[in-house]
């Protein structure tokens, strides 16, 4: 009986040390974050595949972070807040040539969706979030830690009666 415990003890140590060791996001750092194009973007059909025209596609900062728009193609590029039926004003960095990039300060909450003017099937979004909120993915994965941990007490708390 003794043995049994302590096995559902060790059993139970393991599972929370792993569920920690899997949710890093829970930490995750939203003070900087850099935006590239997709490699060939600057051709139609970047828009149809599932990561999109930039890397990432939909970025997360915190408010007073930094977005680095960093032009990885060869092709220049403009990274313009809004959508190509127009401009909402909140970063415009012009042209960024091959190579080159622009940083932004993030001074608005809320989702910023953004497009090059040269390449307008090319979109993103960029979502501004107070400094220490958890994305939705980060959020959810917290929350699936938190339900395996209960779930592991239970059954080694069984396995012990």
């Amino acid at each position: 009986m003794k043995t049994k415990a302590i096995s559902s003890l060790f059993v139970l140590f393991a599972i929370a040390a792993g569920i920690v060791a899997m949710t890093p996001a829970a930490f995750a750092d939203h003070s900087e974050v850099t935006v590239t194009p997709v490699a060939g973007s600057s051709a139609m059909g970047c828009e149809e595949t599932p990561e999109g025209c930039y890397t990432p596609s939909t970025a997360t900062v915190d408010l007073g972070g930094v977005v680095i728009f960093s032009n990885t193609d060869s092709m220049v590029h403009t990274f313009s807040a809004g959508t190509p039926t127009g401009t909402t004003g909140e970063f415009e960095t012009s042209m960024v040539m091959a190579g080159q990039s622009y940083e932004w300060t993030a001074d608005v909450l809320g989702e910023i969706d953004y497009f090059c003017m040269v390449h307008p099937w090319m979109i993103g979004q960029i979502i501004v979030q107070e400094a220490g909120a958890l994305t939705a993915e980060e959020a959810a994965a917290e929350e699936e830690a938190a339900h395996a941990a209960e779930e592991a007490a239970a059954h080694a708390a069984e396995e012990a009666a």
